[in-house]
């Protein structure tokens, strides 16, 4: 792992025109070898003493100690190169990070941190200062305290793994903070100077919120160490308001050509727009999120859940459920809800142009073909509170919502049918027939000792072809004594 020296001190020389062009497309034919063949545009920035605010040591000319670099984007990585002049190189050492050596920052538009805050079954309760424990947790205020400024560092680092910075070292690109290189980098020196080449792949991106990826904000800092009797630095930066870490004062680039990631770039940004929490980071298989999310949490009076909660979503794992002609009903992890559960969406699509898309939650599906393409039974088994509180809340309930995709690939309106369960505490059960023709719920009373007893039918509901509607049956429960028919 690498690890910047404390007592690094900067020199800020931008160029001219005070910021920085970013070549979008990575040369044809680039290798990182350090001999700069393939760039013949012209440099993306120029460093020198210019603007030079502060360092160990002053640069008196351009020979001992100025810089042309070459920066370009590309849905492969970001491609870096560069001819410095410097009139002592120190190359000597590939592990020292006191070398010469190139430094690149690197942030994408974050996702949004929520509030800090707890959330129970009854209130959310943000707590943005330690202070406002006293109020809002008066259960336990110092437990709430102690939380509070566990959050506040977390939340720190979360933040922090959004900007990356990137070692360009003789051995190879590194990133700070991860160990081993990321890419490779190579260095050529030469007489007056040195000439090097590197390549950083986006699977070593910063995570972001934005697909397509048309926003970048990049920094460049050169680390020239001469020596004196004791070592001296320069830092020099290609920003004039450069402040350690902080990516608003990186050059802002804006793409004319956004980069689209992910076996599915579509449901990428889809599921992005759904949830301002949640980021990926950018690849050709690009299809696992994180979202960050205030989770709520029954009972929660005195804070215990971590604000934010990270839920992992996997876009990957799409199930295709029929066709109709061209058009092809899938269904697919795509959100994470407040309660940190991973919601699945059904979508369709032709290709991979998504024509609609309904969120099913947690529910379970069937499907079969029938007019006027797909019907689909959703199935909800759960509790009747999904967060278990109120009176009954973690009673069992089971309820159907019929759907139908036509051949354009677009969904009714969710039609409700009656289920079980949901007051009376008893395990529920229910059958539906593949062609979905015949749909039934359950309740199942037990003893004092939780055994399974009589099974009881509570809704029948059976499709009539040529109404396309179900005709819906519901049966109360029988009087104590009464002997009762379940077929």
């Amino acid at each position: 792992m690498f690890t910047l020296p404390t007592t690094l001190l900067l020199l800020a020389a931008a160029p001219a025109s005070g910021s920085v062009q970013l070549n979008e497309g990575v040369p044809s034919g680039f290798k990182a070898d350090g001999k700069l063949d393939e760039w013949k545009l012209p440099p993306s920035l120029t460093l020198g003493a210019a603007n030079q605010v502060a360092g160990s040591m002053k640069v008196s000319s351009p020979a001992d100690l100025s810089a042309k670099v070459w920066l370009a984007v590309g849905p492969e990585g970001l491609a870096i190169a560069g001819e410095v002049m410097d009139d002592k190189v120190q190359l000597t050492n590939p592990k020292d990070i006191n070398a010469d050596h190139v430094e690149v920052w690197l942030a994408l538009p974050p996702p949004k941190m929520p509030p800090l805050a707890f959330i129970s079954h009854v209130a959310d309760n943000p707590v943005p200062k330690e202070s406002d424990c006293a109020k809002v947790s008066e259960e336990d205020p110092a437990a709430c305290k102690k939380w509070w400024k566990e959050q506040t560092a977390r939340r720190k680092q979360l933040q922090a793994e959004l900007v990356a910075q990137y070692g360009l070292m003789p051995t190879g690109a590194v990133r700070f903070g991860l160990n081993g290189t990321v890419g490779p980098a190579k260095y050529e020196p030469f007489p007056g100077g040195y000439r090097f080449e590197a390549f950083i792949p986006v699977s070593a991106f910063p995570r972001t919120a934005q697909a397509p990826l048309r926003d970048v904000r990049v920094l460049v800092d050169l680390v020239d160490s001469d020596e004196g009797g004791a070592k001296q630095e320069t830092f020099l930066s290609s920003s004039t308001k450069r402040k350690f870490g902080d990516a608003s004062t990186f050059h802002a680039v804006t793409l004319t050509k956004p980069l689209r990631f992910g076996k599915w770039p579509e449901l990428l940004e889809w599921s992005l727009k759904e949830q301002p929490g949640a980021s990926y980071v950018p690849g050709p298989d690009a299809d696992a999120l994180q979202v960050w999310v205030n989770r709520a949490e029954a009972y929660q009076f005195v804070p215990s859940v971590p604000s934010p909660e990270v839920v992992k979503v996997d876009l990957g794992a799409v199930k295709s459920l029929g066709k109709v002609g061209d058009v092809e009903l899938v269904s697919v992890p795509a959100t994470a809800d407040d309660l940190g559960r991973v919601s699945t969406w059904l979508v369709s699509r032709k290709g991979q142009t998504i024509l609609q898309k309904q969120n099913v939650s947690d529910e379970e599906v069937k499907v079969t073909p029938r007019a006027p393409g797909l019907h689909v039974m959703r199935i909800y088994d759960g509790l009747n509170n999904p967060m278990g509180s109120g009176a009954c809340g973690a009673c069992p309930l089971v309820y159907f919502r019929h759907v139908t995709m036509d051949a354009q690939g677009k969904f009714s309106e969710p039609v409700e049918l009656e289920g079980a369960g949901g007051m009376t505490g008893y395990p529920v059960e229910w059958t539906v027939s593949a062609d979905l023709t015949r749909v039934e719920a359950f309740e199942v009373a037990e003893d004092a000792n939780g055994k399974k007893g009589t099974k009881r039918l509570a809704a029948r509901h059976t499709f009539d072809v040529k109404t396309g509607k179900y005709t819906s049956e519901t049966f109360a429960a029988p009087e104590e004594g009464v002997a009762e028919d379940t077929k």
